[in-house]
């Protein structure tokens, strides 16, 4: 039976979750960020088999995270490239790996270190209000109500919780 979707739940994380969050899909995202981009090198890398790692490549293609390309036509193969969408998730990425690192990781320590190009040293992921570059943590930043917000499936008591908490708090700094 297949499981239900979350596109259709008025909520950014969970329409996140519907496309990057199924089993092994954020393992294809890492390795097509640090550069494997051919089916056989994911498949190897993964230990995953084809036809899953096939409709997890076909669902990425679908909704234009990754883009198929043809470098060898007999027969054929493809490889598979990160597009603008794609690359927008490495802060996803990056995040998940420093949460891993710092709650995850065995007693040798993480097995991978990320480093920073631009400067060479060894980093890790930060969220930051990308307004006051303050950092984003549960106990420095709320939700509130945006433009796209509506009552249904999957946002019924939150969307309450939400207005209750705005009528009690409102946002100092508003973007337009």
């Amino acid at each position: 039976m297949p499981k239900q979707s979350f596109g259709d739940i008025a909520c950014s994380i969970a329409r996140a979750v519907d496309v990057v969050g199924p089993r092994w899909t954020p393992l294809i995202l890492r390795d097509l960020f640090a550069g494997l981009t051919r089916f056989e090198d994911l498949r190897r890398d993964l230990g995953i088999a084809s036809n899953i790692l096939a409709g997890r490549l076909d669902d990425l293609e679908g909704h234009g995270i990754v883009e198929r390309r043809q470098y060898q036509s007999a027969p054929p193969r493809h490889e598979y490239v990160l597009t603008e969408k794609g690359r927008d998730l490495y802060p996803v990425i990056a995040t998940l790996l420093a949460w891993g690192d710092k709650w995850q990781a065995d007693a040798d320590g993480p097995p991978a270190l990320l480093v920073h190009t631009e400067c060479g040293c060894v980093t890790t992921a930060r969220t930051v209000c990308a307004e006051c570059g303050g950092e984003l943590r549960a106990d420095t930043a709320t939700a509130t109500a945006g433009p796209g917000a509506r009552p249904g499936p999957g946002t019924a008591v939150i969307g309450e919780f939400i207005e209750d908490a705005q009528a009690s708090v409102a946002p100092t700094h508003t973007v337009t």
